[in-house]
């Protein structure tokens, strides 16, 4: 797989303590064979070349909230629900309306970061994309120091009870959980 050119990702709110982490952008080929490499690569932890994946993955435990040395973002579809951001998992990322993009801030702690666990990652860290533009990817200090990574601004999660890749069981919950696009927004199922 190639690696586009490696960017520093500029964060939603100033770090002094450390540089953000980086992103980078894997070149698309074709999307069922690259989102099928990619789940692969990073579901059997295989290194690869020019600081791509090692063996620490987005995906260690469904609720996990730990910050990860490297996230996965892929655009793909999920049920009725198209595109939609996965992780390197294949699990769908969701935004929360009461949280804000601009500037961006998670309202989501507590219990409801237990439900909704936050996609961290590591200060060191890298954001790998596929299909998700760089310039809607950014990361934002959360309450409790983390890093939370967001795209359009939005501060993005997984719902805890999405048990397997491609499930979107947190899909409009309480009216203000949905599935985030590429760009940041909402998706709705398509009308059939």
């Amino acid at each position: 797989m190639t690696l586009a050119a490696i960017i520093r990702l500029m964060p939603a709110t100033p770090m002094a303590e450390s540089s953000p982490p980086m992103v980078v952008g894997i070149k698309h080929t074709s999307s069922a064979t690259s989102t099928a490499q990619t789940a692969l690569t990073y579901k059997t932890g295989t290194a690869e070349a020019n600081g791509a994946p090692q063996d620490t993955g987005d995906f260690a435990s469904p609720g996990s909230a730990s910050a990860a040395q490297w996230v996965q973002l892929s655009s793909a579809a999920a049920g009725a629900l198209n595109p939609v951001v996965v992780n390197g998992a294949g699990f769908t990322l969701y935004r929360f309306d009461k949280d804000s993009p601009d500037p961006s801030q998670s309202n989501c702690s507590g219990a409801c970061a237990v439900k909704w666990p936050p996609v961290l990652v590591s200060p060191t860290g890298k954001i790998f994309l596929n299909g998700v533009p760089k310039s809607e990817v950014g990361v934002v200090r959360r309450a409790d120091g983390s890093l939370q990574v967001t795209i359009g601004g939005w501060p993005v999660y997984r719902f805890s009870e999405d048990s397997a890749p491609g499930q979107t069981n947190g899909e409009g919950v309480e009216g203000t959980w949905f599935a985030v696009s590429p760009e940041g927004s909402k998706v709705f199922p398509l009308a059939g």
